[in-house]
């Protein structure tokens, strides 16, 4: 089975170097904001967005006016037309178009209605981010600990894990005063052959922000809070940083209000923080994920709509949303399951697998106070997310019986995965009875 794998390195570049990769990510990004410019005009223009094509011509006339983008690889600079079209394909699917007109109207002040009219739409890149990319489909080489890129030359990096595979492609990318780049490697994985689903260690996943994650077998897997714990030096220095003020100067005889010294160094702070945050969430995650994959011969997770979660919300409930990354836990569940031989399937979005009881069926109204399911027709009583895990379980279980299970690369392509016919052949007409907890285990306070 052939997968696609990427490994993200930390650069070391010297001062010179450095100061190249810095121009030729700022050329990149020079050339997205004149394709997104010409997309617009051209859109308004022509009621219709240009074909890839015409973006690779006006590539060639932007060069031909700006010779500082000569010096840059014509790669690198020739993909901004193969993402813009993607982009723009994207701005127009009939999901994007409806949440627009959505947003459009709920805005009440005119930069809310500004910010919902350009929902979609591919927007400029703004230098002061600091987010520049540089992308090598080719012409580049890895040596032990150094990398080679066109117009570039040799960069030392930090090789903390061999690389396994055929190299494809190759992206630089910025982080504020850090760099890395990220090599995807195809490379062929030997298929284990799946346990029958009678024999299989399967798990039912309900995820949540006061306990991470609990399973059906009454394992919970506690959050841990990664943002909470470095909230209050963020609040201090992102309070330090709105007292930095912005320096006036005179650039081609235009005032302009510029970052001094000090609120860059502040920013960099800031964003330090956040970067640690965000390295100690993947950490978290994958060491999770991986445990998991060790321990269990298969997964089932629920279908959550985050969006509208985030939208109900309140603001400190909306904060521990996005700091568990329920989305990157089950992408990451995914397609580790694919490489790994493991059964994995999701639930509905709409299936009510809180409320229902999960010995009887019953659906009881629940609130999110409420830690507790008390069953008024045959009492169950247990943890609230341990008896949704079952239902979960139960309900995915059924699934797995009908239908093949689902997977993804890594880079998110999908591919579904048939089930061999003799294990078809076993699962019987009884199929899998609905597991019911034993009354005396299966409470557990959350």
């Amino acid at each position: 089975m052939k997968i696609l794998k990427t490994y993200k390195f930390r650069l070391h570049p010297d001062k010179n170097t450095l100061s190249i990769l810095k121009q030729h990510g700022g050329n990149s990004r020079f050339l997205w904001n004149q394709l997104v410019d010409f997309s617009k005009k051209y859109n308004e223009k022509h009621k219709k967005f240009p074909t890839q094509s015409e973006l690779q011509r006006e590539i060639i006339n932007i060069k031909s006016k700006n010779d500082f983008l000569k010096i840059s690889h014509s790669q690198p600079l020739q993909i901004n037309a193969q993402r813009l079209t993607k982009a723009n394909f994207n701005s127009i699917k009939p999901e994007v178009i409806q949440e627009r007109k959505l947003k459009i109207a709920k805005a009440k002040t005119p930069k809310q209605k500004v910010k919902a009219l350009n929902l979609g739409f591919p927007k400029f890149k703004s230098k002061h981010e600091e987010r520049d990319s540089i992308f090598y489909p080719q012409n580049f080489k890895i040596r032990k600990s150094r990398i080679f890129v066109a117009k570039i030359g040799w960069i030392p990096f930090i090789k903390h894990r061999n690389i396994v595979g055929t190299p494809l492609t190759l992206t630089i990318n910025q982080d504020g005063n850090q760099w890395y780049f990220s090599v995807t490697c195809e490379l062929n994985l030997k298929e284990k052959p799946k346990k029958l689903i009678q024999d299989a260690n399967i798990v039912g996943i309900d995820v949540g922000t006061k306990t991470f994650a609990t399973l059906s077998d009454n394992t919970q897997i506690e959050n841990p809070r990664n943002l909470d714990k470095h909230l209050k030096k963020l609040k201090r220095e992102q309070k330090t940083l709105s007292r930095r003020k912005l320096v006036e100067k005179n650039l081609n005889n235009k005032k302009v209000k510029i970052s001094s010294n000090n609120r860059i160094k502040q920013k960099n702070k800031v964003r330090t923080i956040h970067r640690k945050i965000r390295n100690i969430r993947t950490d978290f995650l994958h060491k999770t994920t991986r445990h998991m994959i060790n321990k269990y011969d298969g997964f089932i997770l629920e279908k959550l709509n985050i969006k509208n979660m985030l939208q109900e919300g309140s603001k400190n409930l909306n904060r521990n949303i996005c700091d568990v990354s329920w989305y990157e836990f089950g992408r990451q569940l995914e397609y580790k399951s694919m490489w790994y031989s493991k059964y994995f399937a999701r639930t509905s979005k709409f299936s009510p697998t809180t409320k229902k009881c999960s010995q009887c069926g019953n659906l009881v109204d629940m609130e999110l106070k409420d830690r507790t399911y008390d069953c008024p027709v045959c009492g169950n009583h247990m943890d609230r997310d341990f008896n949704a895990s079952i239902n979960i379980l139960n309900e995915g279980l059924s699934k797995l019986n009908t239908i093949g299970t689902m997977g993804i690369y890594a880079c998110g392509q999908s591919t579904v995965v048939d089930w061999v016919k003799q294990e078809k052949s076993l699962i019987g007409s009884n199929g899998l009875k609905p597991i019911v907890p034993s009354e005396a285990s299966a409470f557990r306070q959350g």
